[in-house]
């Protein structure tokens, strides 16, 4: 887990935190589960973010707010059932706010622009799928939905990337999965290959 998110969170289960005001000391004891969920989540939310977000230092602090945001409503989402859910709509939130930041000067990433030109919850499955190298199982729970929805999405993106109206949409995915030849465009004017859809549960990379 990195630095930052160990000191934002600890180490152990319950792990004090005592930020320093002034010469007063606070202790924030946060929730087991919940320092257990930003070891899981945290490394995939960063690397969203930092596709989605032109400046890195404004993507770090959007995955810091969206997590605070979180623990804030903690008890709420587990007693709902659908805290991966709930997180992932905040971190989202948070991102693509993030996106359009000052920081940012008015730069669009390759898969910012994907937002507008295909469904977000296509787009989200799609990054994380083929972009961020997850696997199906591993895809659906960071999104907090089924794997069958999971793999419904990926085939829902592949046939709209692949319709013939979708040459923006094509131009702009091959941006995404190729971040050093921007201005690839498809051979002939023929469809770019829907994306396969691996089913098979394996260990996650990262880009």
């Amino acid at each position: 887990m990195p630095s930052a998110l160990r000191a934002a969170v600890g180490t152990e289960p319950h792990a004090p935190v005592r930020p320093k005001t002034g010469e007063a000391t606070i202790t924030v004891v946060l929730p087991a589960d919940f320092t257990a969920f930003c070891q899981l989540h945290h490394d995939v939310y960063q690397h969203y973010a930092r596709h989605l977000v032109a400046d890195p230092t404004t993507a770090i602090l959007a995955v810091q707010h969206a997590l605070g945001d979180i623990v804030a409503s903690w008890t709420e989402a587990l007693a709902g059932h659908h805290a991966r859910a709930i997180a992932w709509q905040t971190l989202t939130r948070h991102v693509h706010r993030a996106a359009h930041h000052p920081r940012c000067n008015n730069v669009s990433t390759p898969a910012a622009a994907l937002f507008h030109l295909a469904p977000t919850e296509q787009a989200d499955t799609a990054l994380l799928h083929h972009v961020l190298g997850l696997d199906i199982t591993t895809t659906a729970d960071t999104l907090g939905i089924e794997p069958a929805t999971a793999t419904s999405r990926l085939h829902a993106f592949g046939r709209h990337l692949n319709h013939p109206t979708a040459a923006a949409l094509r131009t702009c995915w091959a941006a995404v999965v190729s971040p050093h030849t921007h201005t690839q465009t498809p051979h002939n004017g023929h469809p770019i290959p829907a994306p396969t859809v691996d089913a098979t549960p394996g260990t996650p990379h990262h880009t």
